[in-house]
């Protein structure tokens, strides 16, 4: 129990702050890759997969439309309407004479359905894919493009930011996060290459798109599809997009047991990158960044359970028993009274214990064999 005990924990401490140290020592010893700049302007696909978006839908396409494109890239906008039954289309072809491609489905499918039937139509060397609620900042399109002038690259993924209306306590805590997420992200970016995009905005030389497996998620497969093909992916911290994280707690774990089923099994239909001999560096941070990290809830599980047997070792094994408690009683306490989350750290503690719940739900769901296909997204109104 000692041995057990100790090894979830170092498998804890690695996956939250041992990899991370890691990368930063390697960057330091190889140092950034450099970046060649893009002189020649190329055709570009704007996917956007759209399921009752009537709200947002005609500021995302403003929004893309008035992106800076000083090289004069030839796009086309593609909105494809995963089987909507609001206004999303007819607001979406009312952009037809600005040159947006209104592509309606029959029913409502799926994302991934849609996108699978969208893709063969885009006519671009380069998709860009974006979620509709999303909006880009100004110079998006110049920053994610520029890494396309180095021919070994073959995706690049950009950077999310959470609005600033969201204020919560799981906004704020969501917020980090994606901080610590992203500068994972742009440390292995000049190592063994990102390890996967997010869907809120990535791009893919349309040669490496192709159809995804249902039930799997759209933006972990499509981007490690670059890296199985030889490609590299790269990192654009200037490509920001800005989302509203709700402060409705179940939503926002559903969302987490979701994308945990979702990624699992897209890892899992990919294993053969975790092989280092072929893929070197990356197949060590997509071993730490995915695979071990969506272990962690199973190490808790077993640090928890251990302590309890091995309290008889001493003292120091009660303090840790002590701190787990603590821990897991005040995000239960802040999830049972919003009012608590002001106190400092527990909005975090809350954060961190509903997230592993969330992905270890999101494993269990994978085990059975569960497959999500549709959803419907989660909408407020500081989204509009």
């Amino acid at each position: 129990m000692l041995v057990l005990f100790w090894t979830a924990l170092f498998l804890i401490f690695y996956v939250i702050a041992g990899y991370g140290l890691l990368l930063l020592v390697l960057l330091a010893i190889k140092g950034r890759r450099p970046m060649p700049k893009l002189q020649t302007p190329m055709k570009i696909s704007f996917l956007i997969p759209a399921h009752n978006e009537e709200r947002v839908i005609a500021a995302k396409l403003e929004n893309t439309l008035t992106l800076d494109n000083p090289l004069g890239h030839d796009i086309e906008i593609a909105i494809v309407c995963d089987g909507c039954t609001d206004r999303t289309a007819e607001i979406a072809q009312s952009f037809a004479d600005r040159g947006v491609l209104t592509l309606p489905t029959e029913s409502h499918d799926g994302k991934l359905a849609a996108m699978n039937w969208a893709l063969p139509q885009l006519s671009g060397d380069v998709v860009i894919f974006s979620d509709a609620n999303s909006l880009l900042s100004q110079n998006a399109l110049v920053a994610l493009m520029t890494h396309f002038a180095d021919p070994k690259v073959g995706g690049v993924c950009g950077q999310i930011s959470v609005s600033k209306s969201s204020k919560g306590g799981i906004g704020k805590s969501d917020s980090l996060f994606w901080r610590y997420d992203q500068a994972l992200k742009h440390a292995e970016s000049s190592l063994g290459g990102t390890v996967s995009a997010q869907g809120s905005i990535y791009a893919i030389r349309r040669a490496l798109t192709g159809p995804i497996n249902p039930g799997c998620a759209d933006d972990f497969v499509m981007s490690v599809r670059v890296v199985h093909d030889g490609y590299r992916l790269a990192f654009e911290p200037d490509a920001v997009t800005e989302e509203h994280i709700t402060e409705k707690l179940r939503q926002e774990a559903g969302r987490r047991v979701r994308s945990t089923e979702m990624g699992w099994r897209g890892l899992m239909e990919n294993r053969s990158l975790l092989n280092p001999v072929r893929h070197g560096l990356y197949a060590w941070q997509l071993f730490s960044h995915k695979f071990l990290r969506r272990l962690v809830p199973a190490f808790l599980v077993i640090a928890f359970f251990a302590n309890l047997f091995i309290l008889d070792e001493g003292w120091f094994y009660g303090l840790t028993l002590l701190a787990q408690v603590a821990l897991y009683g005040a995000a239960a306490i802040a999830a049972l009274v919003p009012a608590f989350r002001k106190v400092p750290g527990v909005s975090m503690a809350m954060f961190f214990v509903s997230s592993n719940i969330a992905m270890l739900l999101g494993l269990v769901n994978y085990m059975r064999g569960r497959k999500l296909s549709k959803w419907t997204p989660i909408r407020e109104e500081e989204t509009v």
